[in-house]
Formats: structure tokens, sequence, C-alpha cells
């Protein structure tokens, strides 16, 4: 019911359900899994200071990003912003375009005292995903930031970040 109730724009009363609690119970599998194992390389995603200005909520570079995602058809995503404690993954899939959506595979999970690194490195060590980039605007977050590329948190995502972007995702390990 509360599925119906989000799809025509009601928001029930109750607490919301994360996305790592919406996904079917495999008993050997983290709590956090993703929907499907990655297909290939895959982009670690924050919003706020990326996909716009601080913590406007507009998403206004987000058909940007889009671009980049049509041109790198094999490149999954994983949502390692906060908005993935107060969004289910279905709402964040939702935020792009219906032929990308089934790229967003997931998100990272949340540990407390750790970096935001170390959220994805737990999804990376257990999908033995090699091939990785991060675009986050947190450069505190990522101790190793070989993988990281840093965007402005009041500028968001530029051309320059996605070509960068490309760099890093192809970089040798």
């Amino acid at each position: 019911m509360g599925a119906l109730l989000r799809f025509v724009g009601i928001r029930p009363t109750v607490a919301p359900t994360f996305a790592r609690e919406s996904l079917p119970v495999n008993p050997r599998a983290p709590r956090w899994a993703l929907q499907r194992a990655p297909r290939g390389p895959v982009l670690m995603l924050d919003i706020d200071g990326v996909l716009h200005p601080g913590q406007s909520g507009t998403l206004i570079y987000l058909p940007l990003l889009e671009t980049w995602l049509r041109a790198h058809p094999d490149v999954d995503v994983v949502i390692s912003s906060n908005w993935r404690e107060t969004h289910t993954l279905d709402e964040l899939r939702n935020f792009f375009s219906i032929e990308l959506r089934e790229r967003v595979i997931g998100c990272t999970p949340v540990l407390p005292d750790c970096t935001r690194l170390d959220e994805i490195l737990c999804v990376v060590r257990e999908y033995g995903v090699t091939q990785w980039a991060a675009l986050d605007d947190r450069v505190q977050e990522f101790p190793d930031t070989r993988r990281l590329v840093a965007t402005e948190y009041l500028d968001g995502l530029t051309g320059e970040s996605l070509l960068q972007l490309t760099r890093v995702m192809w970089a040798a390990p």
C-alpha cells in the first residue's frame, strides 16, 4: 500500500523504508546488497554538491551526467549519497531518465564512524569491482583520492569533472 501511495504522490506518515530494507532477502547477502552485480565499471555517486549546487535539491546537473552515462553504456551507478538514508532505491532511480534507471543498481551501506570511502570499499570488495570512480564533493571523506573526482560543493558537476571522471574510471587500478 505504501508503494501505491508513493506512486500517486502521497507520502505515508510512517517512517520511510530505506532501499537496503526493501531488497529481496538472501540470508548470505549483506543487508545492503545491490539489486544485481555490476556488469562493468561502477560510478559511486553523491548527489548534493554534485548533481546540484550545495543542498538545493534541484538536480540541475542530472541531464549532464545522463549524457555522460549514455556515452558510457557499460557503467552502472551505485548511490553513495546521504540521500540513500532518506529515499528508497526506487525513488532514487526515478530521478533518472527511464532508459537509465536499471543501471542504478543500489546504494552503499551506511557505516557509523566510517568514511564514505569505507562505505564504497564495502561494495567494491563484496562484488569484486575492479573498475570504479566516485563523484563527490566531500574530499575529507576520501583518505585515498586516486578514484575520486571531486566537485565543488557550491558549483556541482561540470564538463571538466566529466572529463576527469572518464580518465579516472579507465585508469589502471
